[in-house]
């Protein structure tokens, strides 16, 4: 900024030969307190009065205006005061009479010629001036006016105008800082003037920037060409064949001062690709293209596109590289610090962005395609490199120049500038990515803002990510991830998940918590981690629920379980969001009870006391489900899956061993089970089975049975399952003699041997009628031997005996029918053995 320190700046209050009237009296009182508000309104009245006729706005007020509009930042009316300060009015243009007064400057003793149209001092040859259109200011009123005029015509982009105000005052006598100021704007205006000196050191150090940065955007080169002769450049090949390549700066800035800048920038383009490094040469590259860009001439969009593309690429480059400040240091004699560094770059960036916003503004360009977004993009890259390299040490090619920052732009500029520069591109890629790779912050950055998604971060980081994620959603950029892709997302999905948890945090800050849950799970399938947020996901869960149930006079659980449900699939760990789950589940438990349905409420009781196994309502609700179930189990439905009855059963009791349905109900399916395993010959399992049944039984109960042990039980249970059986149905009957067989292994039973007898006499019977004589007398050895009822079936097997004998008889077997006639009367000596039909001889006997 350019500092005002006191009214003598402007040259108002220093002289008494005219005393100002009385309003201007007071402003300049206000501006030597420092209160410029006031000075500013005192003087806005001054100019009211002018406007009717009543007050003139003279050289000393419009000086004092530019002054205040300096310290307001307002380079533009500054600019336009300071040029109506010197030029010519209607009040200070006469030539003062002839004067005896001294010079102002109290060293000098020469007599005083002229006064000041300013400040009405009076001032000798030496320490004053007089316009080529007579206008007179002495020294102090000119340098101050001068200065302050070419540092706010820079500032403003007024240099055309600032120009044609220092003219009159640098073709007068003692005007040399007018002469050098003049040649720094507009050499083209100051031929005939000689050799100007520098001016940069009359310059306050606060000043010096705008005008050392003004003057190396149009004079920055390695050797002044204009001084040397040219010799007729070869144009079949191109503008300069690299035999007379040294020529191209001095034909650059000769089509530039004649206005034709789409010629120049060809030809700094030409100039670039042999040095593409080179930061003077880059820096006129960027000069130029920025011009093409600006100038309204240029009726090509691509031309523009291209230019201004490569201004920004070229721009940020030079802002960001210590050799390009070095080589600005040594060329303007000023030593640049780093804030003033700063302070330079960051006024170069907001003019090239404003040219930028206006013309998206004008082209109705979206933000993510915008010229100022890829602007910020290079910029945030350059100086992210810059950081980098002054904090790493690594390979970084030594082609690129160590101390050289650039952004994605200048690499395809790289890319296109032929293959070594091409390698050297490829060479930072690798290198970038490497950096990305390294775990620190920087690098990831850095890697970020040089890859194609670049202008996404930049939106990120800027909070716009509404932006980016409906760019990505939108269009063809992004792919949703297959279930199978391991590792971490790559390209636009990994932005798309960046953006999506941004905007998840943003709806946390504005408590749209169920929101932030949806942008959580989005960006979950988009592959973002998630570990860092499992806090803010729980939070969010718990909100979002809250609001589904609380003060509502029906709380929807179903929403609220769902919802925390999701959240709690995002963050596993957040224990609060588990007890909340719980709660949720339990009253949809509830719910499900009301409704008849108990195979459902007991999974959302289970399902809650998995999430909460220390919360005593759960538990007890989940008992009093499980008490309900093994009750049903018991009462209303066959154990039809013994083994899963079994596991779930244990599972109950190792939560609650005290549950006495429960244990009954285990009771009665490890008994069954134990039966089950019987009948397949696992005598040992069985066994087994049937003491964890006894010992869940407790004394006293119906079921117990003190003498009893679990031999006498397995067998028992087998008899009991024999019996009632259908004596005409054969299976039935050949099933429950094989049940008792198995029984009598475990423990003979009073009473068993004879029902087993009768159910064979039975069976026997049935195979007789079948005319099954062979089968039905083999089960003769199955006949237990403790039987003390055989009768029915000693008579049965007389009876296939007999039938038997007559099928012999009949096969002319005479001998086996006579052995089965004894056998018949071995086992019922009263059998009539009516083997022939009536009145027929007995041939056996």
């Amino acid at each position: 900024m350019v500092s005002h320190s006191a009214p003598n700046e402007g040259g108002v209050n220093g002289g008494t030969a005219e005393r100002p009237s009385a309003a201007f009296e007071r402003a300049v009182a206000a501006y030597a307190h420092g209160n410029f508000a006031l000075a500013v309104s005192h003087l806005r009245l001054l100019e009211r009065d002018a406007d009717t006729g009543h007050a003139v706005i003279d050289a000393r007020h419009a000086a004092l205006r530019g002054a205040l509009a300096a310290r307001a930042g307002n380079w533009t009316e500054c600019c336009d005061w300071y040029i109506r300060s010197l030029v010519p009015s209607g009040t200070v243009g006469a030539r003062p009479p002839e004067s005896t007064e001294p010079c102002h400057n109290d060293d000098c003793t020469s007599p005083a010629d002229n006064r000041c149209g300013q400040c009405s001092r009076w001032f000798c040859a030496a320490h004053g001036a007089e316009s080529m259109d007579e206008v007179s200011r002495c020294g102090p009123c000119l340098d101050v006016a001068v200065h302050n005029l070419v540092h706010a015509a820079i500032l403003a982009d007024r240099v055309k105008a600032a120009a044609e105000a220092l003219a009159p005052w640098a073709g007068a006598a003692n005007s040399a800082t007018a002469q050098a100021l003049l040649a720094c704007l507009a050499p083209e205006h100051t031929v005939g003037f000689g050799e100007q000196t520098d001016v940069l050191e009359a310059f306050a150090p606060e000043r010096r920037k705008a005008l050392a940065l003004f003057r190396a955007s149009v004079t920055l080169a390695g050797v002044d060409l204009e001084r040397l002769s040219a010799p007729v450049p070869d144009t079949a090949s191109s503008s300069f064949p690299a035999r007379y390549g040294w020529l191209r700066p001095w034909r650059a800035r000769g089509l530039s001062r004649a206005g034709r800048y789409a010629e120049a920038w060809q030809v700094r383009y030409e100039d670039w690709l042999a040095r593409p490094v080179d930061t003077v040469v880059v820096h006129a590259l960027a000069v130029e293209a920025l011009r093409v860009f600006a100038d309204d001439t240029e009726t090509d969009s691509r031309r523009r596109l291209a230019s201004v593309r490569q201004a920004m690429a070229c721009w940020a480059m030079v802002l960001h590289s210590a050799s390009y400040w070095q080589e600005l240091a040594r060329r303007s004699g000023h030593p640049w610090t780093p804030a003033e560094r700063k302070d330079a770059s960051d006024q170069v960036a907001e003019r090239i962005r404003q040219v930028l916003r206006d013309d998206d503004r004008a082209a109705e360009r979206p933000v993510v395609d915008s010229l100022e977004l890829a602007w910020d993009v290079e910029l945030a890259a350059a100086r992210c490199l810059a950081g980098v390299l002054a904090t790493t040490d690594c390979g970084w090619p030594v082609q690129a120049g160590g101390d050289l920052a650039f952004g994605p732009g200048f690499l395809d500029l790289l890319r296109s500038a032929g293959a070594p520069w091409k390698a050297l591109a490829e060479e930072v890629d690798g290198w970038v990515s490497d950096a990305g790779r390294s775990g620190a912050a920087s690098g990831d950055r850095l890697r970020d803002l040089m890859s194609p998604e670049g202008r996404y971060t930049v939106l990120l980081e800027t909070g716009r990510f509404d932006q980016v994620i409906a760019a990505l959603e939108a269009g063809t950029a992004t792919e949703p991830r297959a279930p199978g892709d391991a590792g971490p997302p790559h390209g636009p999905q990994r932005v798309l998940g960046a953006a999506l948890v941004a905007r998840a945090l943003d709806h946390l800050k504005a408590k749209r918590w169920s929101d932030a849950v949806r942008d959580f799970e989005d960006a979950a399938s988009a592959g973002a981690s998630l570990t860092l947020h499992e806090e803010e996901i729980g939070r969010a869960g718990r909100q979002a629920g809250l609001a589904l149930v609380q003060n509502r006079v029906r709380p929807d659980w179903q929403a609220y379980t769902g919802l925390l449900q999701r959240a709690l699939d995002l963050a596993p760990e957040d224990e609060e969001l588990k007890r909340n789950l719980a709660v949720g589940c339990v009253h949809l438990g509830r719910q499900a009870q009301q409704q008849g349905d108990q195979d459902r409420a007991r999974a959302r009781f289970a399902q809650a006391y998995e999430l909460d196994p220390s919360n005593e309502s759960v538990v007890a609700a989940l008992n009093e489900s499980d008490t309900r179930w093994a009750e049903d189990l018991l009462q209303n439905q066959p154990v039809s899956v013994l083994t899963r009855a079994i596991t779930e059963l244990r599972r109950i009791l190792d939560r609650d061993a005290t549950l006495r349905p429960v244990r009954k109900a285990l009771a009665t399916a490890l008994y069954e089970r134990s039966l089950d395993v019987a009948l397949t010959g696992a005598r040992a399992e069985a066994m087994g089975l049937m003491r964890e049944a006894r010992g869940l039984l407790e004394p006293g109960s119906d079921d117990w049975a003190p003498g009893r042990g679990p031999k006498e039980a397995v067998a028992n249970g087998l008899c009991e399952r024999a019996f009632p059986v259908d004596v005409s149905d054969e299976d039935e009957l050949r099933h429950a003699l094989d049940v008792i067989a198995v029984a009598r292994t475990y423990e003979v039973l009073p009473g068993v041997a004879d029902e087993q007898a009768a159910l064979l006499a039975h069976l026997v019977g049935l195979l007789c009628r079948n005319e099954d004589y062979d089968e039905a007398i083999r089960f003769v050895r199955r006949c237990p031997r403790d039987a003390e009822d055989r009768s029915g079936f000693d008579r049965a097997v007389a009876e296939a005996y007999a039938g038997r004998a007559r099928r012999r008889l009949s096969e002319g077997d005479t001998a086996a029918a006579h052995a089965d006639v004894r056998a018949v009367r071995k086992y019922d000596p009263t059998h009539p053995l009516a083997l022939f039909g009536p009145g027929d001889a007995d041939q056996l006997w």
